[in-house]
């Protein structure tokens, strides 16, 4: 039986945010956060980064290493679902999906902390976190246009693959990111190269659905970042790597640029 593949605004009612972090829950290694860290270790000391994270979904994995330099996170994701589960966790609701784990990943494996800096981490980074917003990558303006100022760092995770119809899309929203960033600040995004020249669709799987990914190369991602005027260009290979076929490697790959000061 052929799969039925979703996207777009399928993910508000066809996206389960309990299977997708259950899945994350189970394969701690999927988001590359050693390099996350790495990243924001390269702001060190600064304390009072306005970060945006595009594409949150329902977790906050990927702000764990930003919380110490940051004075202000916003949140931003598409679904209404994944955004009540990011206010569950700010809120300490009871149905809130536990991250201990992660934090205890990030902070005493990747950084060398103990213990007791585990809920220090929790606390800055739920009082670093100041809104939760709606945002869509394919339209203008991308966030509400009270959030729509200028941030020193931007970030998005597993996002602009699955958000974007086509690469065009994804040349928007890039260009929308740089637009959203000050001159020098900087912009990390993490996705997954693939093998451009073949045509059969690419799909993930959240819970029992299926949905649509674009096809995207080294050089297609470097040409967007490059239109939207970023400059010193990096390129990390992260250690997790997949396949859908023999023929069909799927790179997961992290882009970090700084924003052209004109």
């Amino acid at each position: 039986m052929e799969k039925i593949v979703r996207f777009g605004e399928d993910y508000h009612d066809k996206f389960s945010t309990k299977a997708y972090l259950d899945k994350l829950s189970s394969e701690i290694h999927l988001i590359p956060l050693p390099f996350i860290h790495q990243f924001y270790q390269s702001f060190a000391p600064e304390k009072n980064l306005k970060i945006l994270d595009v594409g949150t979904g329902p977790s906050i994995i990927n702000l764990i290493s930003a919380a110490p330099f940051a004075s202000e996170i916003v949140l931003s994701e598409y679904t209404e679902n994944n955004r009540q589960a990011l206010r569950q966790w700010l809120e300490k609701h009871p149905k809130a999906h536990d991250f201990t784990k992660f934090f205890k990943y990030v902070v005493i494996d990747v950084e060398g902390g103990e213990e007791k800096d585990i809920t220090a981490r929790e606390k800055k980074l739920r009082s670093s976190i100041k809104a939760i917003v709606p945002c869509d990558v394919n339209k203008d303006p991308l966030l509400p246009t009270e959030f729509m100022g200028e941030y020193d760092v931007i970030t998005s995770t597993l996002c602009l693959d699955s958000a974007c119809y086509s690469l065009d899309d994804y040349n928007a929203a890039i260009k929308r990111f740089s637009q959203l960033l000050k001159a020098g600040g900087k912009i990390f995004i993490y996705g997954l190269e693939r093998n451009t020249e073949i045509s059969d669709p690419c799909m993930y799987p959240v819970g029992n659905e299926f949905f649509r990914d674009i096809r995207l190369s080294k050089e297609m991602i470097i040409r967007a970042l490059e239109k939207a005027k970023f400059i010193n260009i990096k390129r990390v290979v992260s250690e997790f790597k997949t396949q859908l076929s023999p023929d069909d490697p799927v790179m997961p790959v992290i882009y970090t640029a700084v924003k052209q000061v004109v």
